[in-house]
């Protein structure tokens, strides 16, 4: 909690002295809990545990606390996600932190943010999962340097990543990576009548230097919106090769062992539905797909969602929800893991 405070502190200090007197400068946060009944139906390495249930109910890891700065045609935003700090001693973290610069027919963005091919979906399950490793693209909100220009071509350098869990054992995957090139994207976003559309490609470059191979990490997407009156449909499509290795969630690698690329698919479709002002409905599917040539099988998962989020009051939300994980098979042609949430998102924002 010390250093939660220690953090807020410094924010506050940063507001109210640092940030010249034009600026206009707006403050947010938003806390969520999650309220879920988890049942798994283990299999494989954990198939002697049986199926396994249990009720959990926590402070979201994504709830967070933010602020935009806007000073003429320099802008910024900082964003801090807050855990419960009785559980984590690590309680802050950095989840977004960029300036920007409007330099006339398109825009500067320079520092740690979403990547322009990323979709967020209404799931909640999991700290607001969104199909996170089933379809949506996920790979981290990283630093980058952007420019996204007024007719909706966008160029991007990114940090690179490797296939990795997280960031903290990148120093000891680094040693057996040589990189050539910063995570390359380039596309286009854009709009004809209800529909929006963004389409591109992202790519990396390696010596992965225990096979003795050059490695392309390279992956293809076309994602979008339809909106009819009160009815929407969002949608991600891609098509990938070792996307593993630009550490996209639930993908294959390069194999060093067998010096073989994974290639395959990752998609989602969501359908959305206003009911009224203060009640809407979600129903989302996402698949994802993984072969190397020799594998016995591709390595495959999908999730199901279906939830009615509900306005209690201006920035007051419940979002009933039931999301079900199928991990289907693995390479080793292996069954894995299926699992349920039941339960309840509970959000307000300020």
């Amino acid at each position: 909690m010390k250093k939660q405070l220690v953090i807020l502190s410094a924010v506050a200090a940063v507001t109210a002295f640092a940030v010249p007197a034009m600026a206009e400068t707006t403050l947010y946060g938003s806390a969520r809990m999650a309220a879920f009944y988890n049942m798994v139906d283990n299999k494989g390495a954990n198939a002697a545990l049986g199926k396994t249930a249990g009720f959990d109910e926590h402070l979201q890891n994504n709830s967070r606390f933010g602020a935009n700065f806007s000073n003429g045609d320099v802008g910024g935003k900082f964003e801090l996600g807050l855990k419960n700090s009785e559980t984590d001693k690590n309680a802050g973290y950095t989840r977004l932190l960029y300036g920007s610069y409007n330099f006339g027919s398109g825009k500067l963005t320079v520092g740690q943010d979403y990547n322009s091919y990323y979709t967020f979906t209404a799931q909640t399950h999991l700290d607001d999962n969104g199909l996170n490793g089933f379809g949506s693209l996920w790979d981290g909100r990283q630093a980058q340097i952007r420019v996204n220009m007024n007719n909706g071509l966008y160029v991007a350098a990114i940090q690179p990543t490797y296939n990795v869990a997280n960031s903290n054992a990148q120093q000891a995957a680094a040693t057996s990576k040589k990189l050539y090139m910063p995570k390359l994207n380039v596309g286009y976003a854009g709009k004809s009548g209800t529909i929006s559309y963004n389409a591109g490609v992202v790519g990396q470059y390696f010596e992965d230097e225990i096979a003795k191979e050059k490695v392309t990490a390279a992956l293809g997407y076309v994602n979008g919106k339809a909106v009819f009156g009160a009815t929407s449909l969002l949608f991600n499509v891609s098509y990938a090769q070792n996307a593993g290795d630009m550490s996209f969630a639930g993908r294959e690698a390069f194999s060093a062992a067998t010096k073989k690329d994974a290639r395959g698919f990752e998609g989602y479709v969501q359908l959305s539905q206003k009911l009224s002002d203060t009640l809407s409905a979600n129903a989302g599917l996402g698949y994802v797909t993984d072969k190397r040539s020799g594998d016995k099988h591709a390595d495959d998962k999908m999730a199901i969602f279906v939830n009615a989020p509900i306005t209690l009051a201006k920035n007051v939300y419940i979002t009933p929800e039931i999301s079900y994980y199928d991990n289907m098979k693995s390479a080793a042609n292996v069954d894995e893991n299926k699992s349920y949430g039941v339960g309840a998102q509970f959000r307000i924002d300020f």
